[in-house]
């Protein structure tokens, strides 16, 4: 069991996403696809950035069941860090903590590969960055404003969701494994590992781990949790019912498909495919319908459902037949 110690209690937690640990975990899809069926068709389509890539010395840490180096995808700095301040703090880490971490990526591996990471250990950190920063230049860079825009609208509604039920019941959501006990965040684990947290702990969505979490536990970097993001609206925006296109217009109707995540304004215009300012008027008509509610944080709004809003998708969803 590790034990995540959260002190003053669920105002520790914070959200981040981490670029860098999409492409980490990407890395280790692609050393496993038949794992993950559900991203096939995406890797198809992208077969031709990939194929080629050097990624030896990312992957050369993805065997099943081997320890992957914490120093490869840091814990995230801010909420949303980019990718170069994510390389600079893996470029960053000091040798006698990557040296450290190789050691226990050598566990149980041949002997010959420990020696050639324990032997320059400065030269494995950087060649294992270079690796990095080609996947996403191949892979990731070209998709990362779908992605960062998934991962914000994970990050919003689970915020949404603990404010409104409480960390304790939101927890099991992110994953079975993950739950509440006292002022004390715990994940089933073979291991055993108690985390002090004074300065909180972070959970991190990721798009590319859809069967587990990966917990940060080193005294080096922040204490972390990364768990299965939905996805939800990654490449599009969601479907919406016929007969709302003719209630409301296609652009409303949309918006009103999109907001079963809560979502900010100038989200909701890229999945809609509208400017923020159209956005904002077709905004103002769903609320003022009373199908919306809005919220402001300084300059950024927050939309969500009401009530009504969500009785009215509902009703418009078409419904499975009952057999006669």
């Amino acid at each position: 069991m590790i034990r995540y110690r959260l002190g003053a209690g669920a105002a520790g937690v914070r959200w981040a996403m981490s670029p860098i640990h999409e492409v980490v975990s990407l890395a280790r899809l692609l050393t496993e696809p038949r794992r993950h069926p559900m991203f096939h068709p995406w890797l198809r389509r992208r077969r031709d950035r990939l194929s080629g890539l050097d990624l030896g010395a990312l992957t050369i840490f993805m065997a099943d069941g081997a320890y992957r180096p914490d120093f490869l995808d840091p814990s995230p700095m801010s909420s949303e860090p980019s990718f170069e301040e994510c390389v600079a703090a893996l470029l960053a880490t000091p040798l006698d903590q990557v040296r450290a971490e190789l050691a226990d990526a050598a566990i149980g591996r041949e002997a010959g590969l420990g020696h050639r990471l324990l032997g320059d250990p400065g030269r494995v950190r950087a060649e294992a960055a270079c690796a990095v920063r080609r996947l996403w230049k191949a892979a990731v860079e070209p998709e990362w404003p779908s992605m960062r825009q998934a991962l914000r609208a994970e990050m919003l509604d689970r915020a949404l969701q603990v404010n409104r039920e409480g960390l304790r019941e939101v927890l099991p959501r992110l994953h079975h494994s993950t739950a509440l006990e006292g002022d004390t965040v715990t994940v089933a684990s073979a291991v055993d590992v108690d985390v002090d947290c004074p300065d909180g702990l972070i959970l991190v969505p990721s798009l590319f781990i859809t069967d587990r979490v990966q917990c940060a536990t080193s005294a080096h970097w922040a204490p972390a949790i990364y768990y299965p993001a939905s996805g939800r609206y990654l490449w599009a925006a969601p479907a919406t019912p016929r007969s709302l296109d003719r209630l409301l217009g296609t652009t409303r109707a949309g918006i009103l498909a999109a907001l079963v995540t809560p979502l900010q304004t100038g989200v909701v215009a890229g999945l809609v495919g509208v400017t923020a300012p159209t956005a904002s008027e077709h905004l103002t008509v769903l609320r003022d319908a009373g199908l919306i509610d809005s919220s402001r944080a300084g300059r950024t709004a927050t939309h969500e459902l009401t009530d009504a809003g969500r009785a009215l998708l509902a009703a418009a969803s078409p419904h499975p037949r009952r057999p006669r």
